[in-house]
């Protein structure tokens, strides 16, 4: 330490701490830098200087300076709370919500009463998926102030996200009867009304609140997105189509936005307008790299790999600190035999977020398709260090195992045991399960309005019905879950006690449903080969069923299990076929990779599927 800055005074630079502050409240940034240069001068670690220095960092658009400075800050004075909230707001505005949710816990720990705090830990939270504890959040904050309007909305937000449509309108008719004088606010307290309802498939009062809120609003930014939502969930393709466009229009910078319409544009085969939304908005901003990169993203999984690897190389370009461009390059390459330049873009991938569970885990499947099962192992250990639950990286490193011809995979994947059918009982008010899935199944015809299959998802030659349809209303589906509830609660109660195991360390006494979808597969369609990503126990019930799958040589239709989607590095890889029958439920670990064996007749074959997970 300079000796200026062991004998400086730190209660002499008061004044000019408060000057600076004054200067960056009138957003004088160079007044204030100046006063703060003149403290750092002298003392170099002075924590307040550091801070407000930080805030003007950020000011100027200069986050990694800001980090570095509100960090100097906290380490000589660690017991301040409004820095460490500082920082986690910066860390958000980056991405990266796992360390800005550490800093407002930080906050709040050392400051009880925080309220902005507690705010925007639930919404890190919030970003990272984990509703329930961002709920916890926002609820605290409201319990200090509780009027909190910001709180409110917030709290309904995960609320609906977290599949509790119903509390959430409750909160926001609470928040609209308290009032605004903020006409913004209502507005989008009304907006949000509506997608709550929208959830609750009350789609005429879902529209007329989104209506009432643009017509207050009429930039509201995402109206014609939840408008178009709202149309798609009725099976009204065409107003889903046209408010997609609208919403593009108004921002053509709205990645969400094109991705649903092209989504939409695909399953209803109007292929001269699928993805000419991206090359349009990319004239108007030929510098922003989220176009380019989504597009790559569907001509990759249309197999269109030159077409694919020209957009990710230019969202490369566009977007130099964003993994994802490496790792689609990686996958592309892969897919086109080129596995040294493949190699290499994942390795820069992984060197430029180490940290990245899911670099490594596409890093690992490029390591099997290529031959290298060491590597490929070594890489799958990487991921599931970071995201241990992870059930594609599961599935790989089992993959990488099988190849290798490691035991550890038999532990992982024992077919014989972890792969269960249960035929399930008739439904209360049913005598036999045959009438029951005959009614079933004529309800699901309304559901099944596509012409196509989902992009990115396992179904060839088929449709599946858009959205969740456990809980939402439809009487036979849920007639159907208490059953599945039954057998789902049998298949935990018999996993084998091991804290070990990537499927029985999980065992909990309840469980809920991430997800729950009905596939009708028509003449030769199947599903190719998958693991479900978000799922624990996930699951196939059989509705209708074409003749063919009584075969026993053949085996059309039937549920096949330990084959990847991609070339076995190893012979006789279907480990397991399993017969399907109308009423019966087939339930298995997520991460065991399963497919459909095609089949040929005229007649569909209907499932529901769901997965299911701890709780």
């Amino acid at each position: 330490m300079s000796e200026t800055a062991a004998s400086a005074d730190p209660k002499s630079f008061q004044p000019v701490l408060i000057q600076a502050l004054d200067a960056l409240n009138r957003n004088e940034l160079v007044a204030a830098e100046t006063a703060l240069d003149q403290v750092l001068r002298a003392m170099p670690d002075e924590p307040d200087a550091l801070q407000l220095l930080g805030l003007v960092r950020r000011a100027q658009n200069r986050p990694g300076d800001a980090e570095a400075l509100y960090r100097r800050s906290l380490a000589a004075r660690p017991a301040q709370p409004n820095v460490h909230h500082n920082l986690g707001n910066l860390l958000f505005a980056m991405g990266r919500s796992e360390e800005a949710a550490a800093c407002q816990r930080e906050a709040v720990r050392l400051k009880p009463n925080y309220v902005e705090a507690h705010y925007q830990l639930g919404l890190a939270l919030h970003r990272l998926q984990q509703f329930d504890e961002a709920v916890a959040a926002f609820r605290t904050a409201l319990r200090y102030q509780p009027n909190y309007m910001f709180g409110l909305q917030a709290m309904a937000a995960s609320l609906s996200e977290g599949g509790k449509p119903k509390e959430a309108e409750a909160v926001l008719r609470r928040a609209l009867q308290m009032g605004s004088k903020n006409p913004r606010q209502i507005a989008a307290l009304q907006h949000n009304l509506g997608v709550a309802l929208r959830m609750q498939r009350r789609y005429g009062e879902a529209l007329a609140l989104l209506d009432q809120a643009q017509a207050a609003v009429p930039d509201m930014p995402l109206a014609d997105y939840n408008r178009a939502v709202t149309f798609e969930e009725m099976h009204r393709p065409d107003e889903a189509i046209y408010f997609y466009q609208q919403a593009i229009a108004r921002d053509p910078l709205n990645v969400k936005a094109h991705h649903a319409m092209n989504q939409l544009l695909y399953r209803y085969g109007r292929d001269t307008e699928f993805l000419k939304s991206y090359d349009d908005a990319a004239l108007l901003y030929p510098d922003q790299g989220a176009l380019p990169l989504d597009k790559a993203m569907f001509l990759f999984f249309t197999s269109r790999y030159d077409e694919a690897r020209e957009h990710f190389e230019r969202a490369e370009k566009l977007l130099p600190d964003h993994v994802t461009p490496l790792t689609g390059l990686g996958m592309v390459h892969a897919r086109q035999g080129d596995f040294d330049k493949a190699i290499d873009w994942h390795e820069k991938a992984a060197k430029l977020e180490p940290e990245n569970s899911g670099a490594w885990t596409n890093f690992s499947e490029t390591l099997i398709r290529a031959g290298e099962h060491k590597r490929a192992v070594q890489a799958a250990e990487e991921a599931l260090a970071i995201d241990p639950d992870n059930q594609y990286t599961l599935a790989l490193w089992g993959t990488a195992l099988r190849a290798l011809n490691d035991g550890r995979e038999e532990v992982l994947n024992d077919y014989e045991s972890m792969v269960q059918a249960f035929d399930i009982e008739p439904p209360e008010g049913y005598s036999d399960i045959e009438s029951f899935n005959r009614d079933l199944d004529t309800y699901l015809d309304r559901l099944h309005a596509d012409k196509r299959e989902y992009l990115a998802q396992s179904l060839r030659g088929g449709t599946q019905t858009p959205e969740d349809i456990f809980g939402k209303g439809h009487v036979l589906v849920d007639k159907l879950q208490e059953r599945i509830d039954e057998a789902v609660a049998r298949y935990i109660a018999g996993m084998k006690n091991d804290a070990e195991h990537p499927l029985f360390k999980r065992r909990r006494a309840g469980f809920s449903y991430t997800g729950s979808w009905s596939v009708r597969l028509r003449d030769c369609g199947f599903h190719a080969n998958h693991v479900h990503p978000k799922g624990w126990i996930s699951s196939a019930y059989y509705i209708a069923l074409p003749e063919t799958v009584t075969d026993a040589q053949k085996k059309e239709g039937w549920i096949k299990f330990g084959e990847p989607d991609f070339d076995a590095p190893y012979p006789d890889a279907v480990k397991r076929a399993i017969q399907p029958r109308p009423g019966r439920l087939v339930l298995f670990p997520s991460y065991m990779w399963h497919g459909t064996i095609p089949f040929h007749s005229p007649a569909n074959r209907t499932t529901i599927a769901f997965d299911a997970v701890p709780k």
